[in-house]
């Protein structure tokens, strides 16, 4: 009798524990790292990938500012540009190329101009600066026809964050590009200033910028704003993640060259211009696109993103997902929010590669 009373023991335990796997499949099909892994022994391990797999280089872009690039390459078939946000190096995008490389994706990424391991702009390695917005994007579209893709993947997605989204956005409006699909994370579309109008904001930082460079040749910090300085965990706009949080300002650390403090009056006024005509002209983009918007972003405001949605009418198949409680980094966001972000991107694409994600009206 004990035996068998075991045995049914044994066999509760097996079963609740096939279960608990069975959930755990459901919630994170691609099995993605959890912030109690990246506890454990992933971060580690993510940084000895990248330490091994992470190829840097350089090109010249606008005016022959040195851009810095990195690629990780494993002859799949599957590729992914990565776009980062303002201020971000590629150093911040360790565990996203980690999750992606082990489910079978070569990873290229930039580091915009003035900023990571890229040539600085403006008279001040930390001001986050650029003389004209539309630099990014003919910089981006110098990196992307560099790496003939078409020639090299069957598959190919571009992916992009924030003030990437605005330049992934106007790139993909301007250029022909050899992206199947494109997915934009907490795009920057309409930033948030607050009480200020946009009209106003839009005034004050020309006005100022202007003025700054009558009288100097380093440009000047929009107000508020200054010197790169360490960010606390606590009270901070980006992420709800502690462990995420600490990894992406580690990099900061390590090679404080990627240290980047506040904008110029004149990057927000060019940003403004920018983010206007990529609403405007969204209706230019001819390939399938998922936006992601975060419920809780505090860095950048949902109007300008529905705005662009609702604009972009070329193709039946773009997706809009509300992630919602979530902070401006979905990337580096909670498991419980960057998960579901994450699982809904790959979820695209593996539907672009089954030839469902075509442009059609």
């Amino acid at each position: 009798m004990r035996r068998i009373q075991y045995l049914f023991f044994v066999a509760s335990i097996l079963s609740a524990n096939a279960l608990a796997l069975s959930q755990q499949e459901q919630s994170n099909p691609y099995h993605l790292t959890t912030e109690e892994a990246l506890a454990s022994n992933a971060t580690k391990k993510i940084n000895r990938f990248w330490d091994k797999e992470a190829k840097f280089a350089s090109f010249k872009g606008v005016d022959d500012i040195k851009i810095n690039t990195v690629s990780i390459r494993n002859n799949n078939d599957k590729v992914i540009v990565i776009v980062q946000g303002r201020s971000e190096s590629v150093l911040k995008y360790k565990e996203l190329a980690f999750n992606f490389a082990k489910l079978g994706y070569d990873i290229y990424l930039i580091d915009h101009r003035g900023q990571g391991f890229s040539q600085r702009l403006g008279g001040d390695p930390f001001l986050g600066h650029v003389k004209n917005f539309q630099n990014y994007v003919t910089d981006l579209n110098t990196f992307i026809t560099q790496l003939h893709l078409k020639d090299k993947y069957k598959f190919r997605y571009i992916l992009s964050h924030s003030m990437g989204g605005a330049i992934s956005a106007l790139y993909l409006e301007q250029y022909q590009t050899p992206f199947q699909v494109a997915v934009f994370s907490s795009p920057m579309l309409s930033i948030n200033f607050g009480s200020y109008p946009l009209f106003l904001a839009k005034i004050i930082t020309y006005t100022s910028g202007k003025v700054c460079s009558w009288f100097s040749k380093t440009a000047c910090y929009a107000v508020g704003e200054g010197k790169y300085h360490p960010q606390n965990f606590k009270g901070n706009v980006l992420t709800s993640s502690p462990i995420r949080f600490a990894n992406s300002q580690q990099g900061y650390y390590d090679f404080p060259e990627t240290q980047l403090g506040g904008p110029t009056m004149w990057w927000i006024s060019e940003s403004i211009s920018a983010m206007n005509t990529a609403i405007l002209n969204a209706n230019k983009i001819t390939i399938p696109f998922l936006l992601l918007q975060s419920g809780n972003d505090q860095v950048v405001t949902s109007k300008g993103q529905d705005l662009f949605f609702s604009n972009a009418k070329t193709c039946k198949n773009n997706q809009f997902l509300l992630i919602k409680n979530a902070k401006h980094e979905l990337f580096i966001e909670k498991d419980e929010y960057r998960i579901p972000a994450l699982t809904a991107i790959l979820n695209f694409f593996k539907k672009s590669e089954k030839g469902k994600m075509l442009c059609t009206k």
